[in-house]
């Protein structure tokens, strides 16, 4: 289950956009991330198994971005063998996303493989 945290700088423009983002981000990450010749919780994302954190960026953040995705996922290794192109598909959609707004906004997405172990409560 992969989780993406999108902080934005604080500001009321930029808190609607990041908001709506965070809505659009599992339908953006998901077919980023996906292995299609892995099943479903193994490799397979559904963007509903995408978590996303919204957070407004604090006062005391130094060198921030306008919006900054960080995402984390296990790292199989079919996903670390093509990790920049499935980093670019991510930065593709956003970009569509924020091409409804007339503003010019910084950012950056990082995605961060890494051994992973997921459980319900």
């Amino acid at each position: 289950m992969p989780l993406a945290l999108l902080q934005y700088k604080k500001g009321q423009a930029l808190k609607e956009i990041a908001e709506c983002l965070a809505l659009q981000l599992p339908h953006i990450i998901a077919p980023a991330l996906t292995l299609s010749e892995r099943d479903l919780h193994d490799g397979q994302v559904t963007p509903g198994e995408i978590v996303v954190w919204c957070v407004e960026g604090g006062a005391h953040d130094v060198n921030t971005r306008d919006i900054e995705i960080i995402i984390w996922a296990h790292d199989f290794l079919e996903r670390a063998a093509n990790l920049e192109g499935r980093k670019d598909a991510i930065i593709k959609g956003v970009h569509r996303f924020l091409a409804d707004y007339d503003r010019d906004i910084s950012g950056f997405v990082w995605v961060l493989l890494q051994p992973t172990a997921f459980g319900y409560l």
